[in-house]
């Protein structure tokens, strides 16, 4: 098999006489100020066997897109749809594709040079293996700010139950995937515009496919971008899926109480966010009503100190509380700026290059 590039009027322009082993899958919406360090990254690729494929998913920076990637055309294959969000896009590439594996990059994150070649190693190893992902190092601009694995370290095992419980939390632009695998799961669900990926590990999970990791730092991920960056609204479409996965999936009676052990946990988790949100704006009844919707899943100290002082002392609470979260942001941003300063050997901000090579040693 070979590539064909296409031109963006999906017309074949050349041939390459190089095997596809490995369809790349970029889904592109808003991000033209990006893409041209993504693309330069899947160019930068160590590994050889693969096609790029961008999806313009009806982004309104379509003029400043094109533009971005005009030098690219020759080298990717570019496909323009109406908008139907990052699940039609990613389904279109995956429809398309000619690899055997799918790798998936949002249009703005990185990969660092042996990505590909480490996850297609890791999965030619095992025959078996369905898909296999890694860690990602999470950017706020050009600042490293911490790695997903630090934030969530892995089980051992990654199964539908891990998944389910969050011991193991797949970072979409790391994974690569049997193209099979993802097609027999049913792809990624078109109407489904948050947590669609987590949707789709489950049913492949549930399904008996199987996932490994390597815990090495193989993607750049910028964090505040994209569908994915509203904390609250995340865990709200996690319960969706939860929900969505209790109705229509065949689970097994610990599978089920798991399901609703975790949308207990994530409403819980809410209600403590609406708290601490309404404590700040001295809306005292609200918070107090909202903390004791938390505490009726949550079971801590720090819970039961702040239902106390919203009864007794509310006015009082709010002004420690705010003192704590000044005295919570300013060691927070002590710990980044130690923790740029071992990724690039100086205090000062890193380039985006150091970064990459940091985390690639």
């Amino acid at each position: 098999m070979t590539t064909a590039i296409q031109n963006g009027t999906g017309k074949a322009s050349s041939v390459v006489p190089v095997p596809v082993l490995v369809s790349v899958v970029i889904p592109a919406y808003q991000c033209a100020q990006y893409i041209e360090e993504t693309l330069n990254s899947v160019l930068a690729q160590t590994f050889a066997g693969y096609e790029t494929i961008v999806v313009n998913d009806g982004s309104p920076d379509t003029e400043a897109l094109e533009q971005a990637l005009a030098p690219f055309i020759t080298k990717i294959r570019y496909i323009q749809q109406p908008n139907g969000g990052p699940s039609a896009a990613r389904n279109r590439g995956i429809r398309e594709a000619r690899g055997k594996y799918i790798a998936f990059l949002d249009g703005d994150d990185t990969w660092l040079p042996s990505h590909l070649a480490k996850q297609v190693e890791l999965l030619e190893s095992d025959p078996l293996l369905a898909l296999v992902y890694s860690d990602s190092l999470y950017l706020q601009g050009d600042t490293p700010m911490w790695t997903a694995f630090e934030r969530v370290p892995q089980d051992v095992h990654v199964t539908f139950e891990t998944l389910v419980e969050e011991r193991c939390t797949i970072g979409t632009s790391s994974v690569v995937a049997s193209r099979q695998a993802l097609l027999e799961a049913g792809g990624f669900e078109d109407q489904r515009r948050r947590s669609e990926d987590f949707d789709l590990w489950l049913r492949m999970a549930h399904r008996g496919a199987r996932m490994s990791y390597s815990p090495a730092v193989q993607v750049c991920h910028r964090a505040g971008n994209g569908l994915a960056f509203d904390d609250n609204v995340m865990k709200q479409a996690q319960i969706d899926v939860y929900e969505k996965v209790l109705l229509t999936l065949p689970i097994t009676g610990p599978q089920a109480e798991l399901l609703c052990d975790k949308t207990q946990e994530l409403r819980a988790r809410l209600h403590l966010e609406t708290a601490k949100q309404t404590l700040r704006e001295g809306r005292f009844a609200e918070a107090l009503e909202a903390a004791r919707q938390a505490r009726g899943f949550l079971r801590s100290a720090k819970l039961g100190i702040l239902v106390a002082g919203l009864r007794f002392s509310p006015s009082l609470l709010r002004s420690a509380y705010c003192l704590y979260e000044r005295f919570q942001h300013r060691t927070h941003g002590q710990r980044f700026r130690r923790y740029r300063a071992s990724l690039n050997g100086s205090a000062g901000k890193p380039e985006y290059k150091a970064v990459a090579g940091a985390a690639e040693n």
